[in-house]
């Protein structure tokens, strides 16, 4: 195989995304079998509902606005504000949910899925903590782009 093109992206903001769930659109920036590099646009109230993955590190880091990552696993739960800047590496098996509290902006984040060979989305309940979307609605069932 020989080497790959560079890619890059003036402003991540203004990619083309595709709807995953009503306020939540998602643009890939870069994919191959061992990472997807893409973007999340979140607006008031939204995010991508509660789940885990079974083999995949989800990698976020803020762009602009502020979300909330909810999360409960063998080490603990709570809720990490992921700003602009801000970073959060969630591991395998992790349950999870990123919702925007704001009432009147959208936000995004860069999330990285690694390996990006394996992914899976696996829609779970909290046992601790209330979920902010009541939903699980997320893309269609077995889509392997998810958050």
């Amino acid at each position: 195989m020989g080497q790959q093109p560079v890619i890059t992206v003036d402003d991540i903001t203004r990619i083309d995304f595709a709807s995953r769930r009503p306020g939540c659109e998602k643009g890939v920036i870069h994919e191959d079998g061992a990472v997807q590099s893409a973007v999340f646009r979140v607006a008031p109230g939204s995010g991508v509902p509660r789940h885990l993955h079974s083999r995949v590190y989800d990698l976020f880091v803020g762009v602009k606005g502020m979300l909330e990552i909810r999360y409960e696993g063998q080490h603990g739960h709570g809720i990490f504000e992921l700003k602009p800047g801000a970073f959060c590496a969630m591991p395998p098996g992790v349950r999870h949910e990123v919702f925007n509290p704001s009432k009147t902006d959208e936000a995004f984040f860069l999330i990285v899925h690694a390996p990006h060979d394996g992914y899976d989305f696996v829609p779970v309940e909290f046992k601790q903590m209330q979920p902010m979307l009541n939903d699980v609605s997320y893309g269609a069932a077995g889509d392997a782009r998810g958050s």
